[in-house]
């Protein structure tokens, strides 16, 4: 992906997600043991949430870059032939919470491995085919924003719904 379009779709991903204001930090562990439960997502690392596997499942690539554009909301950005990727964590906010700002083209709520999800749409990314599919993990929320590039008649938001499920049971709960 040229610099100047990763540049966009990280700054159209920013840009909604400082919309919805959030906060964050940590490191990861593939398959979280109790005491890092209740630990919360301080323990998951953006970069390594998503197995190898589960990447190549979706047509991405690892390792991921750290996205450091929103310090108090850590990503990292994963590149695909079909799509992309930037996924966050946030400590402070919850699917709820999120949904009561007022900055969502389409904010539609959902259950993933039993627990409150959405996926949304942010207004200012309504023409740049951005979806994201947020999920309550370790007292904060997971954010999977997926990109498709070159309009390929993709289904954006059905790519990040099935990431955010084959993650969920291994975060935090």
């Amino acid at each position: 992906m040229k610099v100047l379009s990763r540049t966009v779709v990280a700054a159209c991903a920013g840009a909604a997600l400082l919309a919805a204001a959030g906060c964050g930090g940590g490191t990861a562990k593939r398959d979280p043991e109790p005491a890092q439960e209740k630990q919360g997502l301080a323990q998951v690392d953006p970069c390594t949430m998503v197995t190898p596997d589960v990447l190549e499942s979706f047509g991405l690539r690892g390792p991921g870059d750290p996205e450091t554009g929103i310090s108090s909301e850590p990503g990292c950005y994963f590149n695909g032939e079909r799509i992309s990727g930037i996924f966050y964590k946030n400590q402070e906010k919850t699917v709820e919470s999120y949904g009561k700002q007022d900055n969502w083209a389409k904010y539609d709520r959902l259950q993933i491995d039993g627990r409150p999800a959405a996926s949304a749409i942010d207004k200012s990314s309504t023409q740049a085919r951005i979806c994201s599919t947020l999920f309550d993990a370790g007292g904060g929320v997971i954010i999977l924003s997926v990109t498709e590039k070159r309009d390929q008649g993709l289904d954006e938001c059905g790519e990040a719904l099935k990431i955010a499920e084959a993650i969920a049971p291994r975060m935090p709960k």
